[in-house]
């Protein structure tokens, strides 16, 4: 049996001698196993969430409510009741004032720096606003062709053929916006102005919806000469993929120079689950994520924006408000405007009004816990859980189970996604999991055509809620297979029987 201190190095430090480990012991896939890991587990944060009746596993969705969040935002309501208009200032930042600046409240920002790894902090700030408010806002601005660029055909938006419906939404949005301002300075008058659809070049991925690094870069290549804009996820939501971003962009660094491409990233499914080195991949101009997935936000709660410090924004100024002044200086221009005191570089430089410290409490409480814990530990973690469950899921399922995520931790994140051969009624696993039984009641998720999404969390997801999970989730399945196999059986005879009526019927052939 691993002895505690064994478990603490696994759990922190090593998942490949965690899983040698697992495979060594024959009883690893046993319920007394799963609890004695979790009764020895360093990092037991379970107690922070409030879980209700149904375990949840689809936190690439939408997790529980962390505990912690509400605090922060109850204590925001109190300082209001007790310094009313005070609460705003530095003075009383102590007590969790400075309201003013809520949105690059020190603390938080490094947190987010160190998921992140942005160079500089005034290149992220927190936002009120969700992330497709955000990356209209950041594709709106950067997606700026000339007229010289609108006469060379420079003005497409390179993007993957599966990202997520708001993400393309968005881009069809701002190619509208664009053609619709060229149209109004002449640019067509001569010619017809384009559809959104032709402005578009989507990166196809092969039959399991997974992309080939030496295709994109091959792709970006042979237009890069008619691309504005390259738009990438980092983790893919419909497979759990995780792109190789850093060789991407330096296998394209010359190309993306010399044709001076925009590089955006959607973080959606990044934050709080992978970190990534923003610093490292200089040539990332902005990237947005969300903080209901894996930080257990709300519904729809906001994270922030990231900017290039180096990015010139006086060729794509951004929308300004007064918070995007120099907050020590704003007030004594209350009723003017002066240039001088406006931000002109990075995420800050995109600030506009106040943001609410009740919105932003439960990402940056979240974020600073995690961080004091060491997003090192919390991978460590996560990589032990989803290993484990990647490996009871195998041996339960056996040859019905096809993997599509990537195996390699490089290339995913902490989602898997797999199918059921034979399985084609896959609503109905989601379904049967949350019903109440001996075992519990459980949540995961699907997505077409047929994919089945599950995540272990290094928060809230024990070892012993894996393997209830994955025992009912069998359960289900073969009911489900058989369920299918005899309505398949009984149509196969109604329709025989249907032949065989009309086959007899005077006047009527079949």
């Amino acid at each position: 049996m691993l002895t505690k201190e064994q478990i603490a190095r696994f759990l922190t430090e090593d998942p490949d001698g965690f899983m040698q480990a697992v495979a060594a012991n024959p009883e690893a896939f046993s319920f007394d196993f799963a609890q004695y890991l979790d009764e020895n587990d360093p990092i037991s944060l379970r107690d922070t969430f409030d879980i209700g009746n149904i375990t949840p596993f689809a936190g690439h969705s939408l997790g529980p409510v962390y505990k912690p969040a509400i605090e922060a935002i109850e204590a925001v309501y109190k300082l209001q009741r007790e310094e009313l208009h005070a609460g705003h200032f530095p003075e009383t930042v102590a007590v969790g004032g400075n309201w003013f600046d809520c949105d690059i409240e020190p603390e938080a920002i490094r947190a987010a720096q160190a998921i992140l790894g942005f160079a500089d902090p005034a290149e992220f700030i927190f936002t009120q606003s969700g992330l497709s408010a955000n990356l209209a806002n950041l594709l709106d601005t950067f997606y700026k062709p000339t007229r010289k660029d609108w006469e060379s055909g420079k003005t497409k938006i390179c993007h993957l053929s599966t990202e997520f419906f708001s993400d393309q939404s968005v881009v069809h949005s701002v190619l509208k916006r664009g053609i619709l301002n060229a149209a109004n300075f002449g640019v067509f008058e001569n010619a017809t102005a384009p559809d959104a659809n032709d402005l578009t070049i989507k990166l196809t991925p092969n039959a399991q919806g997974l992309y080939d690094s030496q295709s994109i870069i091959e792709t970006v290549k042979r237009h890069a000469s008619e691309i504005q804009v390259l738009h990438l996820s980092d983790l893919v939501f419909s497979t759990g993929q995780r792109l190789d971003i850093p060789y991407i962009l330096r296998e394209l660094k010359d190309v993306i120079e010399q044709h001076h491409i925009i590089v955006g990233l959607d973080l959606a499914h990044t934050v709080g689950n992978r970190t990534i080195n923003l610093a490292e991949m200089g040539m990332v101009t902005y990237a947005v994520g969300c903080s209901y997935k894996h930080c257990s936000g709300t519904a729809g709660s906001s994270f922030g924006i990231y900017v290039n410090r180096n990015v010139d924004l006086n060729s794509y100024p951004p929308i300004q408000g007064w918070k995007a002044a120099e907050s020590s200086k704003v007030f004594a221009e209350i009723n003017g405007f002066n240039q001088a005191i406006m931000a002109n570089n990075g995420a800050r430089a995109f600030r506009t009004s106040n943001a609410s410290p009740v919105a932003l409490a439960p990402i940056q409480t979240y974020l600073k816990r995690m961080n004091a814990i060491g997003w090192d530990k919390l991978t460590a973690k996560s990589e032990c859980l989803t290993r484990y469950m990647l490996a009871l899921l195998k041996a339960r399922l056996g040859a019905r189970f096809e993997l599509i995520t990537p195996e390699d931790p490089k290339q995913r994140g902490a989602t898997i996604v797999f199918r059921v051969k034979g399985l084609s009624k896959v609503s109905s696993v989601e379904e049967e999991l949350k019903k109440p039984n001996a075992l519990g009641q459980f949540e995961l998720d699907v997505r077409p055509p047929n994919n089945i999404r599950v995540t272990a969390h290094y928060g809230y997801t024990s070892f012993v809620d894996i393997q209830k999970m994955v025992t009912k989730l069998e359960q289900v399945i073969v009911n489900v297979l058989v369920e299918e196999d005899v309505i398949a059986k009984t149509n196969f005879f109604q329709q025989a029987g249907a032949q065989k009526v009309v086959g007899n019927t005077p006047g009527i052939t079949s």
